[in-house]
């Protein structure tokens, strides 16, 4: 028998865990400064994984029915989907930059680079005069 308020806290804090591992294991792969905007947004992304998926679990099955065991499976649940969803977020943030900055790119570069239909006007004639020089002879 688990209290239905109490479950939810667990679950909440059991997404804020999931967030904050997925979001450490990241930082440890990717030899980058440590940015506490990114582990905040792994948290918050967590919390509300937990909160959403607890509501869910807790109106989906009565929290009062579920045996200890099914409480625990079910948190564990919310711990590895927490992590999930914030992998998720996280690659889907860094595609979207790169794209971005890709596109950004390809703008730069078309933009100098003059277009295949352009021709060049070939350079105007040149003149050239010679004199001669023509002496009398007496």
């Amino acid at each position: 028998m688990v209290d239905p308020t109490g479950a939810v806290i667990v679950y909440v804090i059991a997404g804020i865990a999931g967030g904050f591992l997925s979001s450490w294991m990241a930082f440890n792969a990717s030899g980058e400064k440590f940015d506490i905007r990114k582990h905040g947004n792994a948290l918050i992304t967590g919390a509300l994984t937990g909160m959403v998926l607890g509501i869910g679990l807790s109106t989906a099955t009565a929290p009062e029915e579920l045996t200890q065991a099914q409480f625990i499976v079910n948190a564990l649940l919310t711990f590895g989907t927490a992590a999930g969803i914030d992998r998720l977020r996280s690659s889907g943030s860094k595609m979207t930059v790169k794209a971005l900055e890709e596109k950004k790119g390809k703008e730069a570069t078309t933009a100098v680079l003059p277009s295949p239909t352009t021709t060049t006007a070939p350079p105007p004639p040149t003149t050239v005069t010679t004199t001669t020089k023509t002496e009398e002879v007496k």
